[in-house]
């Protein structure tokens, strides 16, 4: 997938754009973990470098706690165990 400079348009075309001080702030935190995304897919940085730079922005912006996490993945886990047992009721005993 190309993500065609998305860091670039989001620092042009966002950053001071948002009409909201805190939003501004947002985007402008939020161009280095495109930057980093987009380098990561391109093979010139290791997946650790971008994680490491998601992890400092979420840590910044999204005050999650290590229980929140875990009834997030539990709920993700909990959907596709009934996606999954449902799509079993449909195929029957064959």
């Amino acid at each position: 997938m190309s993500y065609r400079n998305i860091s670039i348009s989001v620092e042009y075309d966002l950053v001071g754009y948002m009409f909201d001080s805190e939003l501004n702030q947002m985007m402008k935190d939020l161009v280095p973990v495109l930057e980093d995304l987009e380098k990561w897919q391109e093979g010139d940085i290791g997946e650790e470098q971008y994680r490491e730079t998601v992890t400092k922005f979420k840590s910044k912006w999204f005050k999650r706690r290590k229980c929140d996490i875990e009834e997030l993945v539990n709920e993700v886990f909990e959907n596709k165990k009934q996606e999954l047992l449902k799509e079993l009721e449909y195929m029957g005993d064959k």
